[in-house]
């Protein structure tokens, strides 16, 4: 009775994060990291997705949208990158990122900003704008739809990277909304204590490929689908897969 019942708290909780109103969502979280439910966000030294991140910044400008409490801020090598702005709707979570910069002696390159991810409005272009662990909170309807808002921002060759795990139906259908209608730089597969991480490197493609790309003939998505599960096998079975290129 008890997992059901927490089944269900988990399920509207869920519910509240994807379409919930601004204010909803912003109250959610602000209780969750006051009460220290999201402690493990606080070092992430090492992680993945820094790599990928730190290769395609150019010493330029980076935007994490959902960046918590702003560890990516602080512990990406600091002379990879010019300018750093977090987006968190958290305002508890933002003020520890504005604290821990400071005691860090970033203040001078990175910033934050409490706010919503569809509100967000950018001030300027990037070299990356990062999605790390936050991108399966958007509803899948309007994933689209965000990546090309924020398109507009990325600098010429800029890319977008995603974090995500990829264990469940939700997470591979958003791997799939973006390998459909967007350029792959990199897909790379990485072992996690609780699943399978993708991280993923990409860039908005040009308005005829992407129709020619909504086109794609049923069986060559089950085989993109049946491509993806294999390396998920392969890579609970054996090493760490290498990116893929396309």
């Amino acid at each position: 009775m008890i997992k059901l019942s927490q089944k269900v708290s988990n399920t509207f909780r869920g519910l509240k994060q994807r379409y919930g109103t601004q204010r909803m969502k912003k109250r959610l979280w602000d209780n969750e990291y006051c009460r220290g439910r999201w402690g493990c966000l606080d070092q992430m030294e090492g992680d993945c997705l820094y790599a990928h991140v730190e290769k395609h910044s150019r010493n330029g400008s980076i935007l994490d949208l959902g960046c918590g409490p702003g560890t990516t801020g602080n512990e990406l090598d600091a002379a990879g990158y010019q300018f750093y702005t977090g987006v968190e709707i958290s305002q508890v979570a933002t003020e520890k990122a504005r604290a821990r910069t400071r005691e860090n002696g970033r203040a001078a390159k990175n910033r934050f900003f409490q706010s919503d991810l569809f509100s967000y409005v950018p001030d300027c272009q990037h070299d990356v704008i990062l999605f790390g662990d936050s991108i399966y909170y958007v509803p899948r309807r309007r994933i689209l739809e965000m990546l090309d808002r924020y398109a507009v921002y990325l600098k010429p060759g800029g890319v977008f990277v995603v974090r995500s795990w990829a264990v469940s139906h939700r997470h591979r259908s958003i791997i799939e909304i973006i390998e459909r209608n967007f350029r792959i730089l990199e897909r790379e597969f990485y072992h996690h204590s609780q699943g399978v991480v993708i991280v993923l490197v990409f860039q908005p493609q040009s308005a005829n490929a992407r129709k020619a790309q909504s086109l794609t003939p049923p069986a060559l998505l089950e085989n993109h689908r049946a491509g993806i599960a294999s390396s998920l096998r392969e890579l609970k079975n054996g090493p760490g897969l290498g990116p893929a290129t396309q």
